[in-house]
């Protein structure tokens, strides 16, 4: 089978129609079994076969793989290439192998066209392609959000994270052992533009803390909304205060230690709870992280104390993404006409958890089996909360006022420092 692209010849149409020759390079894949357009997607083969595209009968000599295209009177089916100028085309291929020509079947297919087919009626087709994300974390989670947002036809992609991939990261990240060594930015970047190489992506390989504030108040600021799928508390609180600081939507997804569950918190500055409030409201749930690095590792122990490194698996890590990148499409249809709308309603709380497994020593080992429960809490359910602004939260409330209270003191009785989120702790 040969693969070639509208899109392509459009873009050639002009020399090809002067010439009737059009030298082409092929990706060879599976032992010539298969033949794709080299420039199709970012990720080319190894192994390159050199072909070419003439027009009718036109006779080549120098070329393994020739296209060949013959005006037809009307659509034939996916062999058929509809010029520029209306004019149609019957696309016939063959191989030459050791000196004998073989017919192989060739498909032409129009990328914009073919990859939206699919979401089509659901969501149409250009719905998200004005829109912009700022994705902060490349991780399990992260990449999982950024390809599923390419594959619902997101337009912009902007990208930060400092990390590079490495081995271990293979057992769960979208990327296999090829990407070892390289920015998670950039092989972001490379599994986005295969899925949707329409979309724009901008990589920043940098770390969210005070040294790339200017950045990433600038990113905040151009976006649509934000993504913040890093594990750190200390991150999640500075990305917290800047969007809250710029009224920009942001979602935090994270993982529970051993993935046993997860949860997915929707932040709407000046509308709901932020991640601060959060902090200080349930403490304990937001405790309860994944520990997936030593450097996580090392961010909570103890000095005497080491903290052990335990990830979940990837399966158990999805279902959270899968999440934060639906919250994601209800954000970003805000003001658009969609039928996804339907959800709007299902999906207005503040905090949603899930549990992959009743784990031992947490509030949810003794959780009724799925199969014999409807109203109970169980495993594999999305459960939502709506949660309170904190009236003194540091970074979304009025927190002298709430120290003054709490303390009886009044008014010009005593002067405190102008509060801002802290970066950690």
């Amino acid at each position: 089978m040969i693969t070639i692209t509208s899109e392509y010849l459009d873009a050639n149409w002009k020399a090809l129609a002067d010439t009737s020759v059009l030298p082409t390079k092929f990706s060879e894949w599976d032992a010539g079994d298969a033949y794709t357009l080299s420039e199709i997607g970012i990720l080319p083969s190894q192994k390159v076969a050199f072909g070419a595209v003439v027009i009718e009968d036109v006779r080549v000599s120098d070329f393994s793989i020739v296209i060949r295209l013959r005006k037809s009177p009307a659509d034939q089916g996916p062999n058929t290439y509809r010029c520029p100028d209306g004019t149609n085309y019957t696309a016939t291929a063959d191989r030459v192998t050791d000196g004998v020509a073989k017919d192989i079947p060739v498909r032409v297919e129009c990328i914009s066209k073919s990859i939206s087919a699919r979401r089509h009626g659901l969501l149409e087709t250009d719905l998200l392609k004005d829109r912009c994300v700022l994705i902060v974390g490349l991780g399990t989670g992260g990449i999982t959000v950024a390809l599923e947002l390419a594959k619902a036809g997101l337009g912009k992609f902007l990208l930060v994270d400092p990390d590079r991939l490495e081995i271990g990261n293979v057992s769960r990240h979208s990327a296999g052992i090829s990407f070892v060594g390289r920015k998670k930015v950039t092989v972001a970047k490379d599994l986005i533009l295969e899925t949707n190489p329409f979309a724009s992506v901008t990589c920043h390989g940098v770390e969210a803390n005070a040294n790339s504030e200017a950045l990433l108040r600038a990113l905040i600021g151009s976006c649509d909304l934000v993504i913040c799928a890093t594990d750190s508390r200390p991150s999640k609180l500075f990305i917290n205060a800047l969007c809250v600081e710029a009224k920009k939507r942001v979602i935090f997804g994270g993982a529970f230690r051993r993935a046993y569950g997860g949860q997915v918190l929707r932040v709407r500055p000046g509308e709901s709870a932020c991640f601060h409030c959060f902090v200080l409201t349930m403490p304990e749930r937001e405790a309860d992280r994944e520990i997936s690095s030593q450097e996580n590792a090392d961010s909570i122990a103890y000095s005497d104390v080491p903290v052990a490194i335990e990830p979940g698996l990837s399966m158990d890590v999805a279902p959270i993404a899968i999440m934060v990148s639906k919250l994601a499409l209800q954000e970003l249809i805000v003001g658009k006409e969609s039928s996804l709308h339907m959800l709007d309603k299902d999906l207005e709380a503040g905090w949603y958890f899930w549990v992959n497994r009743p784990e031992p020593d947490t509030d949810y080992s003794c959780l009724p089996p799925l199969s014999e429960s409807s109203n109970d809490i169980t495993i594999l359910r999305w459960y939502g909360v709506h949660l309170e602004k904190d009236a003194g939260c540091p970074t979304c409330g009025e927190f002298e006022k709430a120290i003054r209270e709490k303390y009886g003191l009044e008014p010009g009785t005593g002067s405190l420092p102008t509060q801002r989120a802290p970066s950690g702790a």
